[in-house]
């Protein structure tokens, strides 16, 4: 991202890509635009005069640029090691993966599978905000897993009737009932 200027000037701001593009090998740019959004929207929310925008924009600033230099930075990490230092690993089933980058690949993945890529996800997917969430997640499933249950239960009562309940007989029944019988040539 840029670093060494704001990316605001007066009352206009960058967000997203266009201040801090990602390569595409986490899945970030959106991401990132979206908690851009979600920050500049909570930031801006307190402004009651066009004075304060460019202050405002400058907090917006400060609040996103370590968390995005850190992303870029992850993504650009993760897209310069697919490229430049590993290949297929080497498996004994196949003839793929005999060349020096293959037997790195095949020595670094415990360490990428079970230590790198869990904590880089993890922090990628720890970004509350608004504060800790508290328990909402558990009620909210919870909430849903009671509701699609009781959606399912009801469905599968309703499937051998050849009916829908909430919008009546399905299509199929009632075009076979209305269709007159076949003619069989013989």
């Amino acid at each position: 991202p840029e670093l060494l200027r704001s990316w605001s000037d007066g009352s206009v701001t960058l967000m997203g890509d266009a201040v801090h593009p990602m390569m595409p090998n986490l899945g970030q740019g959106g991401c990132q635009a979206i908690e851009d959004a979600y920050v500049l929207t909570e930031v801006l929310k307190g402004v009651n005069d066009t004075a304060a925008v460019p202050e405002a924009l400058s907090s917006f600033y400060r609040k996103r640029i370590v968390r995005t230099t850190i992303i870029q930075f992850l993504s650009r990490l993760a897209s310069d090691l697919i490229i430049n230092a590993f290949d297929t690993p080497w498996s004994p089933h196949d003839k793929k993966g005999t060349n020096w980058k293959s037997y790195l690949t095949f020595a670094w993945k415990p360490l990428l599978q079970y230590v790198i890529f869990p904590a880089q996800f993890a922090y990628l997917y720890s970004y509350y905000p608004s504060g800790s969430m508290g328990d909402l997640p558990a009620q909210l499933e919870a909430k849903w897993k009671k509701k699609h249950f009781e959606d399912a239960e009801r469905a599968f009562a309703s499937a051998g009737t050849g009916k829908n309940t909430e919008i009546g007989e399905s299509f199929l029944n009632a075009a076979t009932k209305d269709a007159a019988p076949e003619e069989v040539v013989v």
